[in-house]
């Protein structure tokens, strides 16, 4: 019980600071080539609730991942922060941050309009640190062995928060309010597809990882 309380820990921070680590990077990247704010403060802050919100604390039901008593003892000065977690946290952050700010800098040079361009990234943002809570259910194991029934409340926030964000951006009401106008089927689902880019991206580290250790 208490590896996996640690190893729950280790997936939230990752989850936390991967996704805060993006959007940090985003933020500089937009300003270093004067382009305009990517989000303003309540899309911001719409971001963080149906991104972070229930994301975290539903990584903490994770159940015990398999040979978790396999594993040798972890040194009792090791910080949490170690050096494999920053280099997850490393992969997953830059990883979002060259999708997210690739689309940033297509819209900004296509001269689309400001609102429709940020009514794409708060899309693609929110699907796309939606997924990554996927990859963050194991830092070693495959996602593709990873049971989605096993922890059916995580399952349920990111389909909750994605489908919430597109009922948010598509009633006209709700986007004024947001600051967003309504995006096509299409671009939707484009978007969607895109983000899945950061599960291939940590599946080839996590493979890596394992050819190392055998």
């Amino acid at each position: 019980e208490g590896r996996t309380a640690y190893s729950n820990i280790r997936k939230i921070t990752l989850f936390l600071l991967g996704c805060g680590l993006a959007e940090v990077c985003f933020f500089l990247l937009s300003i270093a080539f004067g382009y305009d704010i990517p989000l303003v403060a309540i899309q911001l802050l719409w971001l963080n609730i149906v991104t972070d919100g229930l994301q975290d604390i539903a990584l903490s039901f994770e159940r015990t991942e398999e040979n978790t008593m396999k594993e040798k003892p972890r040194d009792t000065k090791e910080s949490l922060f170690s050096k494999d977690l920053a280099i997850e946290v490393s992969i997953l952050g830059i990883a979002i941050t060259v999708v997210v700010f690739g689309v940033w800098k297509y819209l900004m040079d296509k001269g689309v309009d400001i609102t429709y361009a940020r009514s794409v990234i708060m899309m693609l943002m929110v699907f796309i640190q939606n997924i990554n809570v996927l990859n963050c259910r194991s830092e070693k194991r495959t996602v593709f062995k990873e049971s989605l029934i096993d922890n059916p409340i995580l399952m349920l926030t990111v389909v909750g928060s994605i489908g919430l964000q597109i009922i948010m951006a598509e009633i006209p009401i709700t986007a004024m309010f947001l600051k967003v106008t309504p995006l096509e089927f299409v671009t939707i689902l484009k978007l969607l597809l895109l983000s899945f880019v950061i599960i291939v991206v940590y599946e080839i580290y996590k493979l890596i990882y394992r050819l190392r250790k055998e």
